[in-house]
């Protein structure tokens, strides 16, 4: 039942929405998430906070974070064994074209963001549903869903990816959920200042650690490289494709699974992403902002599929994604012993449980704002405590079910902040097109306040 719902919403909801919006929205936005890319990153580079405040850097660390966890090995190696090669091709496009749902929603989540009591500002899908389109049902619909992903995606998959290859060593998996409850409750408890310094420092180590290690293998198994990027090409666009003479994948399978585990890496569409970037502080005008966070937001989305192809490569030239009875983690593990030797399997463990521990982070934040939203601050500690406490429980769960119930609350976040989305888009697309010309089309245009009052108009 579980797996009829999950294929019911992939192929009736998501592909064709993500689709075609995508397209849409890229067209309306005359393909800013690749033609902007040099000035978000820019924006992004020169943005760095030290304080320990919300800056752009620490806004792309934490959505990162939530990114780059076991959907970039562990859902690699899912997408490969379900899905075939070609699902690698079809999870570029996801990425690509959600970019511009990123973008919107980063925008239009600072744009109808509020600020609390003690100073603190608080936005995402959940307000500019209720204080956009007065949708206020969708925006406690959303909410829930979010904790509930927050549960499954952030927590559960996390733990459960991590316990595989813990398990094959001979220690307990649930002493191992227990200590990351510990580490998770340490930066949770330390508020969003200690969440900010924590995901700034260990994501970009993490990410250049792990990039690097697949460079070298790469390298080793150089030959194999050009083969496999030709069978992905054919996998994803041949109907009749069958893989290495032993396994057939059809084309719409392909993207399904494409789309199912791009959606889980990048989290394009689905929400987070304008949680996140709404706790911004900064001088700016609030629609300068709004347009700029915008852009910064399509910057992770393309990081991450530099990870997940990368992770897809090492996987195909070293054909250990060919291994039978091998899955999730422990497929990844094979791949990097057979070309960094023996103890590479334990890099690749401590690597997941780092990117593990910085996901739990990242949708915990989400779900206390979503918390916040529906009930009230004051709730959102007891939510943290209950949070930590059910992280081990991710280690008892089967590969299917807990993957299966993730995509579900997943794709339940896109639907319902495509509404918002969609709802809105026509705000985004009259801003961008009154600030391109004077802002947009110099990179150094930021630097003089006349350009600034382009976005005031």
């Amino acid at each position: 039942m579980i797996d009829a719902i999950k294929d019911i919403l992939s192929h009736f909801f998501v592909i064709p929405l993500v689709f075609t919006l995508g397209v849409y929205f890229t067209y309306q936005l005359r393909f800013i998430q690749i033609t902007k890319l040099p000035y978000a990153l820019k924006c992004f580079i020169s943005e760095r906070d030290h304080t320990g405040k919300s800056s752009s850097f620490s806004a792309v660390a934490a959505v990162l974070g939530g990114n780059l966890g076991t959907g970039n090995i562990a859902g690699i190696a899912v997408a490969l064994k379900t899905g075939g090669p070609g699902a690698l091709f079809w999870m570029w496009i996801m990425a690509l074209l959600g970019a511009t749902l990123k973008f919107t929603g980063c925008t239009l989540g600072v744009l109808y963001r509020q600020k609390q009591a003690d100073g603190r500002y608080v936005g995402g899908p959940m307000y500019y549903l209720e204080k956009g389109l007065n949708l206020k049902f969708f925006a406690k619909l959303f909410s829930i869903a979010t904790v509930g992903g927050a549960l499954t995606v952030g927590c559960w998959v996390q733990m459960h990816s991590i316990a595989l290859p813990i398990a094959k060593t001979g220690f307990n998996p649930m002493i191992a959920g227990l200590l990351m409850s510990l580490l998770v409750g340490i930066v949770i408890f330390g508020g969003l200042k200690r969440f900010n310094k924590v995901v700034s420092i260990i994501v970009p180590i993490m990410g250049l650690g792990y990039i690097t290690a697949c460079l070298i293998i790469l390298s080793i198994y150089n030959e194999n490289i050009i083969p496999s990027l030709s069978l992905i090409l054919q996998s994803a666009l041949n109907p009749q494709t069958v893989v290495s003479g032993v396994v057939g994948f059809t084309i719409l399978e392909a993207i399904r699974v494409g789309f199912d585990r791009g959606l889980f890496a990048t989290d394009v569409g689905v929400g987070l992403a304008p949680i996140i970037h709404s706790t911004i502080e900064s001088p700016l005008n609030v629609k300068e902002l709004a347009l700029k966070q915008g852009l910064i937001s399509t910057i992770p989305p393309l990081v991450v599929m530099v990870v997940c192809m990368l992770t897809g490569l090492v996987l195909m030239v070293t054909d250990a994604w060919l291994i039978p009875n091998l899955e999730s983690t422990n497929l990844c593990i094979e791949a990097f012993k057979a070309g960094l030797g023996r103890y590479a399997g334990l890099a690749v463990t401590a690597t997941l449980t780092i990117f593990a521990y910085t996901t739990i982070l990242t949708w915990s934040l989400c779900a206390d704002r979503s918390i916040e939203y529906l009930f009230s601050k004051k709730w959102v500690r007891l939510f943290q405590i209950g949070f930590i406490a059910v992280i081990p429980l991710g280690t008892l769960f089967t590969v299917n079910l807990v993957w299966t119930l993730a995509d579900i609350f997943m794709n339940c976040m896109l639907i319902i902040n495509i509404i918002g989305l969609v709802g809105l888009s026509h705000l985004v697309f009259k801003k961008v097109q009154k600030a391109k010309k004077k802002i947009f089309n110099s990179h150094l245009a930021m630097q003089t306040k006349s350009d600034r009052g382009a976005f005031l108009s």
